[in-house]
């Protein structure tokens, strides 16, 4: 976790600071991507393109799902070094990681809001990321009501919610106004992921999205100080079909493998207490077509979740069309399967499953995020080519004028 500060990501402060004035608003929309903007109307994602800067690929980290997708946005770090690997694993010391949003799971990295406060700028964290630390409590000026420690979709704000409580931020008196203001919308990620890209509940809350970003704007024009305010939106990943559902345990009972598998999404943890059976089983898992084994000592160029014990000594990678199931959240009456069941089952099954995934490696096609920028310091009607997960620190801190975090791999993009 000590890898120097990355010295491209340093290079922006030999050019000029932002105004200290400049508000700068980060808006995260789980799972939404190109594919699903050109599916319906969504005008006010065409002002943005007209208005502003703009990409389409946005390159997730492995794997590409919100939790080590959304802390390495914050952090400007590779998951190898904020430690967030995945949506769950296992820490020899802390236990079981399950979808939990306290800060004191990082490894490394500083978040967005934490390097904001530490340089005296006042910040709101609403449903973002590491807002809250069993250890240390709120690490944001403001930060959303929302349970602490652990979260389910369920108790997030709704969109239109969430949007209010920016304005009402934005709309603060100056001396209690924060200068980086960080917003989560939960969907359209849930219901792509129950009902499909093209589902009548998708283009709903697409639509729903889009009309919201149109409030935000609306509601940044009529302020006396709209020309001081920055507004990035940007999403975490794509989403693709999948037809078919991987039976992790049940393979590993059948090829008489006994490591434990920590499954989330298209990846699988594998982790092994004696260390001589990883050899028999890479060569056991690596005769199936529907996923990749990586070894965690020697990853793929892409994956950068480095070698820690968080990481499963076999990573299972699905392939597009598939994902893996844990079966410990699987309802009781499909638990048994995971001991006598098949390997493959089509999705859903007996009613429960998904028809749409993410986690993929982050070239696959469709599973790109979206990045859009608009208002002070940039540019109208420009197309980027393309941008990282981790750029975005180091781009935002830039925009708020003061310095990135002790850690970052990522560097400013140039807007």
């Amino acid at each position: 976790m000590d890898k120097p500060f990355n010295s491209n990501a340093a290079s922006f402060n030999t050019g000029s600071q932002a105004p200290c004035s400049r508000i700068v608003i980060v808006l995260m929309i789980d799972g939404l991507s190109e594919s699903m903007l050109d599916s319906v109307a969504t005008p006010n994602f065409a002002r943005l393109r007209t208005e502003g800067v703009w990409t389409h690929h946005l390159v997730p980290v492995f794997p590409s799902i919100s939790e080590p997708n959304c802390v390495s946005a914050s952090t400007g770090c590779w998951p190898e070094n904020h430690g967030i690997v995945s949506a769950q694993f296992i820490d020899p010391r802390l236990g079981l990681f399950n979808h939990d949003v306290d800060a004191d799971w990082l490894a490394g990295g500083e978040l967005l809001h934490q390097v904001a406060e530490r340089q005296g700028v006042r910040t709101a964290a609403l449903g973002w990321f590491g807002r809250y630390s069993r250890s240390r409590g709120a690490l944001a000026t403001y930060v959303s009501p929302e349970r602490k420690v652990p979260w389910q979709l369920s108790e997030y704000a709704s969109e239109p919610k969430r949007t209010g409580e920016i304005i009402d931020y934005l709309e603060m008196p100056e001396d209690r106004r924060p200068r980086l203001i960080l917003g989560y919308f939960a969907q359209p990620d849930e219901v792509v992921h129950r009902d499909g890209l093209h589902s009548q509940r998708a283009r709903e809350a697409i639509i729903r999205a889009d009309s919201e970003v149109g409030r935000l704007l609306e509601a940044i024009n009529r302020l006396p100080y709209r020309d001081q305010v920055t507004l990035f939106i940007m999403s975490d990943h794509g989403h693709l079909p999948v037809t078919h559902l991987i039976n992790v345990r049940r393979i590993l009972s059948r090829h008489g493998i006994g490591g434990r598998d920590v499954t989330t999404g298209t990846t699988s943890f594998i982790y092994f207490d004696d260390k001589s059976q990883v050899d028999r089983a890479y060569q056991a898992l690596a005769t199936h077509q529907e996923f990749d084994v990586l070894h965690r000592d020697n990853q793929p160029e892409f994956a950068q979740l480095g070698q820690s014990d968080r990481v499963g000594d076999l990573i299972l990678s699905a392939h597009p069309g598939y994902y893996m199931v844990d079966p410990d959240l699987a309802p009781w009456y499909l638990k048994p399967l995971a001991t006598f069941g098949r390997d493959i089952y089509p999705s859903p099954f007996m009613g429960v499953g998904l028809v749409s995934a993410h986690g993929y490696p982050p070239e696959t096609p469709g599973i790109h995020g979206i990045l859009y920028g608009w208002g002070n310091g940039l540019p109208r009607g420009r197309e980027i080519k393309g941008a990282r997960m981790i750029d975005v620190h180091p781009t935002v801190t830039r925009f708020l004028g003061i310095e990135p975090g002790r850690l970052v791999d990522g560097v400013p993009l140039d807007l």
